[in-house]
């Protein structure tokens, strides 16, 4: 008997309380909320936020067959919320502790719980403290996940809800680029425009953005350990922290116009996965920022660059070949396990932090130009729509920094002149 039964059957209590959902072919927006029994319930394993650690589980333990109750299923997926983010947990835990639950979950007649994993989850352990069954309030939804309509249906709904509202909390950026992917490119539930209206966005730029970056993340996936299907692999990126270097340069990776695009790209990867290792490299999203600043724009010294590591790329690359990492400790022990290899890594970080410290001279003596050029990437960015929700006193400033803007540029060039 699913949730739905039980409910008509009177087995589940109703609260008295109503939540507001906006679902996509459906009738009513106001639906009923229940308390519903913890033994009836389940992880939902679509979930975004925690998509890369089970990938990252499944990698050696297999996939997971969904059961409610008190499974090894909901206990592992009890873990994987845990550790999303502890003090986040922590919080939700001592609030429904002090003040019982507030905000209604929602769940499927099957009993996925679509909404409220950790409402869920600090349930679960205040059960297990207390040795006294707690109860989840929530909504119960007629769709089914496996249906396709509904999927689709199903991932709108847990992007209004957790991306969508004002007191969204943001996945871990991985996890963000991951399930954008995801959703978009591999299993295409939704396209881009979709995705943006679930989320709420204005526009489709930080969805495309986030695509190039996870394409960028398998180049580096299909570099350090190739073989398999790299999307399955995506939990090395949350495991090396790549969101901060990967942001860093993908911007000028993406616009790079040289013929050797893809032999530039595979350098700087393999400069990013090196420095990983190298304890003088220890900031990489700094180590990146100072590649890209001082080497990738600046074609000459982008040319001397790709001359003065391609062997050591080439050395490199054959290592993981022979070796495909499955963990971000073996990064490591790939490189040092092999003479030859460590060579090569710590000639490839002495020889381009030698061609960084070049062009930070060298750019130093022309900083005005530089900071002029980031100026005009920074105005490049901002589009007529970014404005449409500035109040009249707002839109009245704006156009006031423009004019200061434009008094500022005609007195650089009447100076340059």
């Amino acid at each position: 008997m699913n949730l739905l039964q039980r409910a008509v059957a009177n087995q589940l209590r109703k609260t008295g309380e109503k939540k507001k959902l906006v679902i996509r072919n459906q009738v009513d927006d106001k639906y009923d909320v229940y308390a519903i029994p913890l033994e009836y319930l389940y992880y939902n394993d679509q979930n975004g936020r925690i998509n890369t650690m089970y990938k990252k589980y499944s990698s050696t333990h297999g996939l997971l067959t969904p059961e409610a109750g008190d499974t090894k299923y909901n206990k592992i997926f009890e873990e994987f919320i845990f550790e999303s983010n502890k003090q986040a947990m922590k919080d939700t835990k001592d609030s429904i502790k002090d003040k019982s639950q507030q905000e209604p979950g929602v769940v499927l007649p099957d009993g996925r719980v679509i909404d409220g994993n950790r409402r869920f989850t600090a349930l679960r352990m205040l059960e297990r403290e207390r040795n006294i069954p707690q109860y989840f309030n929530a909504v119960i939804l007629p769709l089914d996940q496996k249906s396709k309509t509904d999927e689709k249906i199903i991932k709108e709904l847990e992007l209004d809800l957790q991306l969508g509202r004002e007191e969204r909390v943001n996945y871990d950026p991985i996890d963000r680029i991951f399930d954008v992917y995801n959703t978009i490119k591999v299993e295409k539930i939704m396209n881009e425009d979709e995705y943006k209206k679930a989320c709420g966005y204005r526009d489709t730029r930080k969805i495309n953005r986030d695509i190039r970056l996870a394409e960028l993340i398998i180049k580096f996936i299909e570099i350090v350990s190739p073989g398999g299907n790299s999307i399955d692999k995506f939990y090395l990126a949350r495991d090396l922290k790549l969101d901060g270097p990967i942001e860093e340069i993908e911007s000028t990776i993406t616009n790079l116009k040289s013929n050797d695009k893809e032999s530039i790209k595979d350098a700087v990867l393999v400069y990013m996965a090196s420095s990983k290792v190298v304890d003088t490299q220890s900031d990489t999203t700094r180590v990146m920022r100072d590649l890209k600043m001082n080497v990738l724009k600046d074609s000459e010294r982008l040319e001397y660059f790709l001359d003065a590591v391609d062997d050591k790329v080439d050395i490199i690359i054959d290592a993981f070949d022979d070796n495909p990492i499955q963990s971000a400790n073996e990064l490591r022990s790939v490189i040092e396990e092999d003479e030859e290899v460590e060579k090569s890594v710590q000639s490839l970080i002495k020889s381009t932090n030698r061609i960084i410290y070049k062009g930070k001279i060298e750019n130093e003596r022309t900083k005005a130009l530089i900071e002029l050029e980031n100026v005009r990437d920074l105005l490049s960015e901002i589009d007529s729509e970014d404005f449409s929700e500035l109040t009249q006193e707002e839109n009245i400033q704006a156009r006031d920094v423009i004019r200061e803007i434009n008094d500022i540029l005609f007195r650089l060039k009447k100076d340059i002149r």
